[in-house]
């Protein structure tokens, strides 16, 4: 199981956290789906929040070894950072449980696989530098951030191979220090705070904008 403090980003520019309460249970409303609670933290050192409530259909049950944290986590995570990069759920400083659906929409029947994004250099290169990023400003200049991890990896229908290479790409330009697959912050990159400051608030920003329209 990965480690719970672990920072990701979204590909809209949010960096998020999260907290799942394990195990999964069958719906108690008599409906065909297995939930899990939990909460997603905008990860910025603010209270900004989402309680969530992942409801996985039967179809996607089926697909996965079994509703473990080791095979069903990453399915979890993603489909949230999905709904927040479609702008589905809404960052409170307290507020309801809201659904995250996990079904067919996530599945590509033809290859038998899941998929949540489709990610070109581009944009996995800015989701690992916010990673990085962000991993530092909340656990300091110490930590590091796995730039292969098959969370992110899944995420962007991609591999972990090519995120690696993407990390070391940064690297040589002087703005990660790259230990195996482990990243730690350097100056070059600290000095981005603008940056990404700037695609948290934008991608923030939208999303309250989104649902402030639809409460009229």
């Amino acid at each position: 199981m990965r480690d719970p403090n672990t920072t990701y980003a979204t590909l809209s520019g949010l960096p998020v956290r999260f907290e799942l309460h394990w195990p999964f249970h069958l719906s108690q409303s008599g409906a065909d789906w297995y939930s899990l609670h939990g909460r997603v933290w905008l990860d910025d050192g603010g209270p900004l929040h989402a309680d969530i409530a992942v409801n996985m259909t039967q179809t996607i049950k089926e697909a996965l070894p079994s509703l473990e944290p080791e095979h069903a986590e990453a399915v979890v995570i993603n489909a949230i950072r999905k709904d927040l990069d479609n702008k589905q759920l809404e960052l409170l400083k307290s507020g309801k449980r809201q659904p995250v659906p996990v079904s067919s929409r996530h599945f590509k029947f033809k290859s038998n696989r899941l998929i949540f994004a489709r990610a070109d250099d581009q944009q996995i290169r800015d989701l690992l530098l916010r990673k990085a990023y962000w991993t530092t400003i909340r656990s300091g200049a110490a930590a590091q951030a796995w730039m292969a991890d098959p969370i992110d990896a899944l995420y962007v229908n991609s591999a972990p191979e090519r995120l690696l290479e993407s990390a070391r790409a940064l690297a040589a330009e002087g703005l990660l220090w790259l230990e195996g697959e482990h990243a730690t912050s350097l100056a070059a990159l600290l000095e981005k705070s603008y940056d990404m400051e700037a695609a948290l608030k934008h991608a923030l920003g939208e999303l309250e904008a989104k649902h402030a329209f639809e409460r009229g």
